[in-house]
């Protein structure tokens, strides 16, 4: 009998997740297989699929290779029975169409939710390996397609298993690459248990080359660029609904407008390109060949303030004054937000 229940066992657990990821109205879900290890609490979900039902988009909102879900045995030593998921080679795919049915985000299901029913625990660690992150526009013209890919990211303490006295108890540390070889660090402190989003989130993006987003700014900007590089720093932090933080972006060696290459276009596309490239030709720091501001934004979790005045400020300080260092900023902490 024992050995009939072991065997039944892994379609048993099969039929209950595919019930699980099929309880949306909006998004289906299917599994290739489940493997059971009883010796460490765990099982293991493979090939997981999840479509937007109607069949207008081609491509899944999810996938991954495996799903790994089971018990976090250290923590048993601090008291606590919690779980933890690793996702090998999980994929995302935010798609842009003409019409709703076209188009996929996601937000139209608790994805929480689906991830808690799957755990018999409360999940404490979360792990990605080699993950990626695409937007893609299958109808614009061009099509886009603008990626993070090589996502590693761990989470650490999400069920403040060890009850620390912390305010910042959770930690999030993320990296990947970018299409145009960016290079994405991440770091996120934060209160999972607070009543209110309470956060300190410090990330740069550095190296991007721009011609390889040249699909992108010709679809939603009606320009491309010959040669240009990108990079992104910013810090923000959050409490009792508010958050303040910047951005602070940086255009090396942007070069729009090249007579060579566009003088195929249309007459309305080269002048378009001639008057976005004399704008940022006027405001860069010629010395530095940089163009650069610093936006301040805060605000509260109903409506953003991002502050006009300061940017241009920073904008006209970066060109004419002395050139923005390419570098985090002071990280901005939880007593900074206003209160």
């Amino acid at each position: 009998m024992l050995v009939g229940i072991r065997i039944a066992l892994p379609f048993a657990v099969k039929a209950y997740a595919n019930r699980q990821l099929n309880k949306s109205h909006d998004y289906r879900g299917s599994i290739g297989d489940v493997t059971l290890h009883l010796w460490r609490g765990a099982y293991q979900i493979h090939d997981l699929k999840i479509f937007k039902t109607g069949g207008a988009v081609p491509i899944p909102l999810f996938s991954t290779r495996l799903l790994d879900l089971s018990l976090e045995w250290s923590e048993l030593f601090h008291g606590a029975l919690v779980s933890k998921i690793i996702m090998a080679e999980p994929k995302v795919n935010f798609v842009s169409g003409p019409t709703k049915a076209q188009s996929q985000t996601g937000t139209e299901n608790d994805w929480g939710d689906t991830l808690k029913s799957l755990v018999p625990f409360r999940i404490n660690r979360f792990q990605i390996e080699n993950g990626q992150i695409h937007f893609q526009n299958l109808y614009s013209k061009p099509p886009v397609d603008i990626y993070i890919n090589d996502l590693a990211c761990i989470a650490t303490n999400f069920s403040n298993s060890r009850a620390l006295k912390n305010k910042l108890p959770a930690g999030i540390v993320a990296q990947a690459r970018t299409l145009g070889a960016g290079q994405l660090h991440l770091e996120l402190k934060l209160n999972p248990v607070a009543p209110t989003p309470t956060f300190e989130l410090n990330g740069q993006l550095t190296n991007v080359d721009l011609v390889s987003l040249n699909n992108f700014l010709r679809a939603y900007g009606k320009f491309d660029v010959a040669h240009g590089q990108f990079a992104l720093f910013t810090s923000f932090a959050g409490r009792d609904g508010k958050y303040d933080g910047y951005c602070k972006v940086f255009f090396d060696h942007l070069d729009v407008f090249d007579w060579k290459k566009d003088h195929t276009k249309s007459a309305l596309q080269i002048f378009w390109q001639a008057v976005v490239g004399t704008v940022t030709t006027a405001f860069k720091n010629q010395p530095k060949d940089q163009l650069a501001t610093k936006i301040p934004i805060t605000g509260t979790f109903k409506g953003t303030d991002v502050h006009i005045l300061p940017t241009i400020e920073t904008l006209l300080q970066n060109a004419f004054i002395q050139a923005l260092a390419l570098k985090m900023d002071k990280p901005v902490n939880l007593n900074q937000v206003p209160k």
